[in-house]
């Protein structure tokens, strides 16, 4: 449960609506308490038909007075009895003397309660038996609304803490979501940080609701309860609940086995979305293929486990709730076994063990009992309680582990300020690694001048792209120093260095909204001009007079609205009107036709003058920008600017047939 308390460390900047939600569930318990206390005057009224409370009062004073006589005169007797008594008997009745007493004391103290009382009741209490009826049956009904309307307050602190404590969750590991390792990201996969920031988070929800509402307010109800029995008789109380360690032991075991299940069923979801993301993004393809049904068998089999999860977890929910009623109807009936042998045998000790201090009425005993069955109520709650609770500590278990675990890629704790790039990009004995022991650079060594263009080619998996995800620290280099103008990345913050880095890949995202917001996203202050320059550069003014809305054309999820070569030209103006240092261009025109591809080279090369630009292609015709072609083989550079370079379609396969 360590984890839910840090979600409960998170919710404490609630404190007022906590304290509100205290307050109302105290009230609640004081409440439910004293309406089951009326239970005694009702019954001595009707059932013994006493009269009136006064009546009742001043009977129960004179009773009391008749108990300190008759202990006064057993005390009397006991000291004459002790003047002449035997060695042998002096010290049984010594310690009968002083147990009566101490009894005697406990009577007095009781008749001086009931003598304080008695003005009162007279001055106040209802002066004829059917009035005072209606006066403990209103007192019900008003106490009954009364604590319905503490119970709307308390349920309205107690969302505005879990709520908030969930928004707050949500935003903070959205951000770090964001931040997160791409290492992270790429083993964790995405459904599984939605399943975390989804299904995980309603479940801390429900849990710091619960915290906050039954699991302090029935609590409560259940220790005024207690109290008031323990009032009557500890140690009958302490009988009562002979059996509560071994309840307490069973819930405790199908708790560990219910976080199993948890866990499972959190997994089970995550395949869910899974299954979702990937038929929804690639409907197309399930189409073409007319695979709907190994996608639906797929969808299937993912919810059938969590089918199985959820029904196991029924079960664990069924299965607390009669434990826990079992549990408390055998504890009712063990006091009820002990209190009415006592009762109706008039007797005050069982095995020579004093259970009562005086001799017990049938109407306190039946009042210790409601006050026994008001107490099993909440009781019985608590399991309710303890389901969520577990839910909510596993659900942050999985959030925690995810979201929170060290970072590979950390900003430095005193950064150094990277100024503009302007002299030379360096990746001096560079090893990487996705996974142990198996290297994707070996040994790499490259120097790229400021403002050079350059080209990298090679066979599919020789290292290209992973060399060019080391500049913006999605990853860092195993061994080996990259450095932007002398200075190691991993000295820069990760924020400040991708400030003047730039990136277009082949299948670039877009967000749902409009063109001109997805173009802006590179640089939110970028003003008209620069927005027009960008588009022209990127040749979207050549289809732009074709969408009904222009510029404000919304473009779908992931810019499915638009061709892959018009969300190519979409992100290549994102990337020109953040005005980078440093521009890489993954495949960037591989989705354009060969004349709108020539335009945008045509216009880049006059862009291209005063930044560093890494392109990564498999065309002949991006070649056409770069000042220096680089060949990889299995994470090595094999050429550098090659002389059979002729940057025709013969010398550039033969390139690849020598790298593949």
């Amino acid at each position: 449960m360590k984890p839910f308390f840090k979600a409960i460390k998170l919710s404490l900047r609630y404190k007022w609506s906590i304290v509100g939600a205290v307050l109302c569930s105290m009230a609640i318990a004081v409440l439910w308490s004293t309406s089951i206390t009326t239970i005694l005057p009702f019954v001595e009224i009707v059932f013994k038909q006493q009269g009136t409370l006064v009546d009742l009062v001043t009977d129960k004073i004179e009773d009391q007075k008749n108990e300190i006589t008759q202990h006064e005169q057993e005390i009397a007797d006991l000291k004459v009895a002790l003047a002449s008594a035997a060695p042998t008997t002096r010290d049984r009745l010594q310690t009968k003397l002083e147990k009566s007493e101490t009894q005697i004391s406990y009577e007095k103290q009781k008749l001086a309660w009931l003598e304080w009382l008695h003005p009162i009741a007279s001055n106040y209490a209802p002066s004829t038996p059917f009035v005072t009826l209606l006066f403990i049956i209103g007192w019900l009904l008003f106490a009954t609304i009364l604590k319905g309307a503490f119970i709307v307050m308390g349920t309205v602190f107690v969302a505005r803490v879990a709520n908030g404590t969930a928004f707050d969750m949500r935003r903070m590991y959205f951000r770090k979501a964001l931040e997160i390792d791409q290492h992270l990201i790429d083993h964790a996969g995405t459904s599984r940080l939605m399943t975390n920031l989804s299904h995980n988070m309603e479940m801390i929800n429900g849990g710091i609701s619960v915290f906050y509402g039954k699991a302090v307010r029935e609590p409560l109800k259940m220790i005024a309860c207690l109290a008031m029995a323990a009032a009557i008789s500890f140690p009958l109380l302490i009988i009562s609940l002979i059996l509560v360690p071994v309840g307490g032991l069973l819930i405790n075991y199908l708790a560990k086995q219910m976080k199993r299940a948890i866990q499972k069923e959190i997994g089970g979801m995550a395949a869910v979305f899974q299954s979702l993301i990937e038929s929804f993004n690639g409907i197309k393809t399930v189409r073409i293929f007319t695979r709907e049904r190994t996608e639906r068998h797929k969808f299937k089999q993912n919810s059938r486990v969590l089918y199985r999860m959820g029904t196991r977890m029924s079960f664990f929910d069924s299965i607390i709730r009669p434990i826990s009623e079992v549990l408390g109807i055998a504890s009712i009936s063990i006091a009820m076994l002990v209190g009415a042998y006592l009762v109706l045998n008039g007797e005050t000790h069982i095995f020579g063990i004093r259970i009562l201090r005086t001799k017990m009425d049938a109407s306190v005993l039946m009042l210790f009992y409601a006050l026994l069955a008001g107490a099993s109520d909440p009781a019985r709650k608590m399991t309710e309680v303890i389901n969520v609770i577990v839910r909510a500590g596993t659900a942050c278990e999985t959030l925690f582990k995810t979201f929170d675990s060290a970072p590979r890629v950390r900003a430095p704790e005193n950064p150094i300020t990277l100024k503009p790039h302007s002299e030379k990009i360096e990746f001096d004995k560079v090893w990487f690694q996705y996974v142990a022991k198996q290297p994707v650079l070996r040994d790499l060594s490259l120097t790229i001048p400021f403002g050079e263009t350059v080209a990298i080619v090679g066979a599919n998996g020789s290292g290209k792209s992973t060399l060019a995800n080391l500049l913006p620290r999605f990853y860092d280099a195993t061994r080996g120093r990259l450095m932007i103008d002398g200075v190691d990345v991993r000295l820069v913050h990760p924020k400040k260095l991708r400030q003047q880095i730039a990136w277009v890949t082949q299948d670039p995202a877009l967000f749902n909204g409009s063109i001109i917001e997805n173009i802006k996203y590179g640089n939110l202050s970028a003003d008209s001009a620069d927005i027009e320059y960008a588009m022209k550069l990127a040749g979207i003014d050549r289809f732009l007079a074709d969408l009904p809305g222009g510029i404000d054309t919304q473009i779908g999820d992931r810019g499915d609205r638009l061709s892959s070569g018009q969300r190519q030209r979409v992100a290549l103006a994102r990337a020109i009107v953040a005005n980078p240092r440093i521009l890489i261009l993954d495949e960037a025109t591989s989705q354009m036709d060969g004349q709108t591809e020539q335009l945008v080279h045509t216009g880049l090369r006059d862009y291209l003058r005063g930044r560093t630009t890494i392109i990564i292609t498999h065309r002949l015709s991006s070649l056409a920008l770069a000042d220096r072609v680089i060949v990889m083989e299995a994470g090595k550079i094999v050429a550098d600017n090659p002389p059979e370079i002729a940057k025709d379609a013969e010398q550039f396969k033969y390139l690849f047939a020598k790298s593949a």
